[in-house]
């Protein structure tokens, strides 16, 4: 739409403008500047000119035809001016090659050619002369050549041209050159004042001849006068020999009477001197009494009009007779009139030649030191930034000179500011280049995982939406998710430290990353867990690559030179089928690996709607944690110890239970990693120890014999949490003496050998509060390490005592852990006995206490306090 009304207004100012050069030229028809002689000039071919310079030659020639046709027929104007119709061909042919050279056009065809054909054909005319025809060519020619120049100034000043036709392929040029301002000022003004000159010299001329004949008239009159008074009985025929006297080439004196006729005459052919006087159109008058005739001739295309025949008429009464009249033929002084004329050109050739020479003069002051300045300037800004050395060229006109003087001063500050604009560059680019850096940083961060280096949850979720976005309708290819998760990482975090556990996990990364392929790519969601991304098209693919997992963790990482084995739970989630986005598809993954985990190690498993339940009961036990402890929800039982020797109670141990109100009683081994993984530890921990405190000071105010409770502790309060304050603020508000207390601890927290964990140690075993190793020979300590720590007594896992008597191999690990601990003073407890050979095993390898089934489940205290406590002193 836009091109279509470009191209209707491209249309409308077309036809505007040519129908403005024809209404010009026609106008400049009838509007024309006369000259005596019947010379004058007008500015017709001005708009002839423009028109074929904007439309070309044919658009121009049908303006040009229309134009002479209306002043050869309308304007009865001589058939010789036809040869315009010439002129406007071979110019517009000109053009073509020329281009925007109007003025030189005109030159070349008017100075050779143009003069020639109007000089013949004005020689072919009946009665001219070689003066005649040429006056009339060098008005024509200057007329026409002053006429072009006019039309190159109005097209080069306002190039109207470039909105006719935008889209020719003419060099388009929006300024002119000083070399043609000068140019077209000199000479242009050379014309005006040469034709202002010779108008105001033809006048003056006239003027003059005017005044001169009047004056030889009016002395013939009076002359024939005074010789027709001296004799007034004169007859006529006496009158007729009277002014015989004065036949002359000078004048003609004729006396008419009162009827106008001819009564005497000085010339035989008087009657073709007053002829005209009868119709005013025929004669000009000049002053009172003194007229110039102008005959009157049949119109004719082929001739000029020209004056030849033309005369001076002075009429004076004459009393009782008529008039006597004094004719001068104008012819008397036409050469000399058309000399003047043919002299004013020649000055103007001059004068026109002088201008040439003016402007070429001024262009060499002037215009050469500017189009030095233009060459040296060219392409300053980049010569300067390139560091070249620009020779300024030296003026001697001062304005130029101080011209080139800013300009050197500019190009000084040019060249600061280039210096200045390139250091900017240089800091710029390294600007950008820390932002490229910090981009891609930014991205690095955004979409992988720090420590890993491995794609991390919001990459995965943007991927995983793109295999949806990408998935075959036809399910041919599926989506599946192995959500993997490293077993009792929390425990290697809170024994081995952070620190250990960051490059365990970059080791487990990278061990993994290796199964990475076309079809699976490994992210890391977030702290233990890791997510394989997969394509598969048999079910059994996905089967194969959880059992590679696996089996690739079986060999065990270093940690500073300590094996670690480690197992991993891994749950598989199949998308659409598992869920229709990715959220649910993870999460789903997340129900599948919680319940791999409960299957035991090194174990995979993918979901059931079934397994939803898990997870539902998960949630409900971690959102109840904190409420159990602010609405007493936990419980403790007690467990009893006793020697191995003699069966007696030795010491109880403190165990926690949760009866929830809505899912009944819950197992310490399903919320004890929730509080772990969520910090609700450290409060459980206090709980615990603040009521088993209190209840066995309670035994021990009751009168019942005093015996220690054990009590266990989370390895996150030696790191987080302040024991020593919380056991020292127990200890004081119930009352209860140190030496009851003992605290039992995971082996992995003496893996940590921070100087905090030691003295924390030291410092409860100071105060005379026993510290017992729970869970001895699950975790990932050395024998040797328990030499230095102040430990009172060794607590072996049921794993080692369960089936004892029937396998000798462990029946010697047992034996030689007991052996061992001895030699280093500590006592060892065995947990988790259920059977009498068990318990007669232990006995037999001398076992110091046992624990387990065998002798009771843990009970509630007003239960234990029954069935095993001393009777009271």
């Amino acid at each position: 739409m836009y091109r279509l009304l470009e191209l209707s207004r491209h249309r409308q100012v077309t036809i505007a403008a040519y129908l403005a050069c024809l209404a010009l030229a026609l106008l400049t028809q009838w509007v024309r500047i006369p000259f005596l002689f019947g010379a004058s000039l007008t500015l017709t071919s001005v708009f002839l000119y423009l028109s074929v310079r904007l439309f070309g030659l044919r658009g121009g020639l049908p303006i040009a035809f229309a134009v002479h046709a209306v002043g050869v027929f309308l304007l009865k104007e001589p058939l010789f001016l036809l040869v315009g119709l010439l002129e406007i061909v071979v110019i517009g042919l000109l053009l073509r090659k020329l281009h925007d050279r109007l003025f030189y056009c005109a030159l070349l065809f008017w100075l050779p050619l143009g003069m020639l054909i109007l000089y013949l054909f004005l020689l072919m005319q009946e009665g001219a002369s070689m003066n005649d025809a040429l006056l009339i060519c060098c008005i024509v020619t200057v007329n026409s050549i002053a006429n072009a120049l006019f039309a190159e100034i109005i097209d080069q000043c306002w190039p109207i041209r470039h909105q006719i036709r935008p889209s020719s392929g003419e060099t388009e040029q929006s300024v002119l050159s000083l070399r043609k301002y000068l140019l077209y000022f000199t000479i242009g003004i050379v014309m005006i004042l040469f034709l202002l000159n010779i108008f105001v010299n033809s006048v003056s001329s006239f003027k003059e001849i005017h005044i001169y004949t009047k004056e030889l008239a009016v002395q013939a009159a009076h002359a024939v006068e005074q010789e027709r008074l001296r004799d007034e009985a004169q007859q006529l025929e006496r009158l007729q020999q009277l002014l015989g006297r004065y036949d002359t080439d000078m004048y003609v004196v004729i006396i008419l009477d009162s009827n106008r006729r001819i009564i005497a005459s000085s010339d035989s052919e008087a009657a073709d001197h007053i002829r005209y006087l009868a119709d005013a159109s025929s004669y000009m008058k000049l002053s009172d009494h003194y007229y110039l005739t102008r005959h009157k001739q049949r119109f004719s295309i082929w001739e000029s009009y020209i004056w030849h025949n033309e005369s001076f008429i002075y009429v004076k009464p004459i009393e009782g007779i008529g008039e006597l009249i004094v004719a001068i033929p104008l012819g008397n002084y036409r050469e000399h009139l058309f000399n003047k004329y043919l002299y004013h050109f020649a000055y103007l050739f001059g004068f026109t030649l002088a201008a040439a020479l003016v402007a070429l003069l001024i262009n060499r002051l002037i215009v050469r030191d500017l189009n030095r300045l233009a060459q040296s300037t060219t392409n300053l800004p980049h010569r300067l930034k390139q560091q070249h050395i620009v020779e300024l060229p030296v003026s001697r006109i001062k304005e130029i000179d101080d011209l080139i003087t800013n300009i050197r001063l500019m190009s000084g500050s040019l060249l600061q500011l280039f210096q200045e604009s390139q250091s900017n560059a240089e800091r710029l680019a390294a600007q950008a280049q820390l932002l490229r850096q910090s981009e891609e940083r930014l991205h690095q961060l955004a979409y992988y995982d720090s420590l890993t280096g491995l794609p991390n949850r919001l990459h995965f979720s943007q991927q995983f939406s793109e295999l949806i976005a990408l998935s075959r309708p036809d399910n041919s290819q599926g989506l599946a998710v192995l959500l993997i998760d490293i077993n009792r990482f929390k425990q290697i975090n809170d024994t081995l430290g952070h620190s250990a556990g960051d490059r365990l996990l970059q080791q487990v990364g990278a061990r993994m990353d290796l199964l990475s392929c076309k079809t699976s790519s490994l992210f890391r969601l977030g702290g233990d867990e890791f997510v394989f991304l997969c394509s598969y098209t048999q079910h059994d693919q996905l089967t194969r690559l959880a059992q590679s997992i696996c089996h690739m963790l079986e060999e065990p990482f270093l940690m500073d030179d300590l094996p670690l084995f480690l197992t991993v739970s891994i749950g598989i989630s199949i998308y659409p089928h598992d869920g229709p986005d990715t959220e649910s598809v993870l999460s789903n993954a997340d129900i599948a690996m919680y319940n791999a985990k409960k299957e035991g190690d090194s174990s995979y498993r993918f979901f059931d709607s079934g397994d939803a339940t898990f997870i539902s009961e998960k949630l409900q036990l971690e959102n109840g944690l904190y409420k159990a402890l602010q609405e007493h929800h936990f419980s403790l039982h007690y467990q009893p110890k006793v020697y191995a020797a003699t069966g007696e109670l030795c010491g109880i141990e403190a165990l926690i239970r949760w009866q929830h109100p809505e899912l009944g009683m819950i197992p310490p081994d399903k919320f004890i990693p929730l509080a772990e993984e969520s910090g609700f530890i450290l409060e459980i921990d206090r709980y615990v120890f603040r009521e088993a405190c209190r209840q066995n000071k309670a035994w021990q105010d009751a009168g019942y014999k005093p015996i220690p409770v054990s009590i266990n502790i989370s390895a996150r309060h030696f790191y987080q949490g302040d024991l020593k304050a919380m056991i020292i603020e127990v200890l004081n508000d119930t009352g209860l003496s140190p030496q009851y207390v003992s605290l039992e601890i995971t082996e992995g927290v003496f893996m940590r050998q921070s100087d905090h964990v030691i003295e924390t140690i030291v410092y409860l075993r100071g105060l005379g509060i026993q510290i017992s190793i729970d869970d001895f020979g699950t975790g990932f300590s050395s024998l040797n390490q328990l030499q230095w720590l102040p430990i009172s007594d060794v607590k072996l896992d049921r794993s080692f005592i369960r089936g004892i008597a029937s396998d000798d191999k462990k029946s010697s690990i047992v034996k030689a852990i007991i052996e061992l601990v001895h030699s280093m003073n500590m006592k060892v407890v065995a947990e988790g006995v259920e059977t009498v050979e068990e318990s007669q095993y232990c006995k037999l390898l001398k076992c110091d206490e046992l624990q387990g089934y065998l002798f009771s489940k843990p009970l509630a205290a007003a239960d234990l306090e029954k069935k095993f406590l001393p009777i009271k002193l």
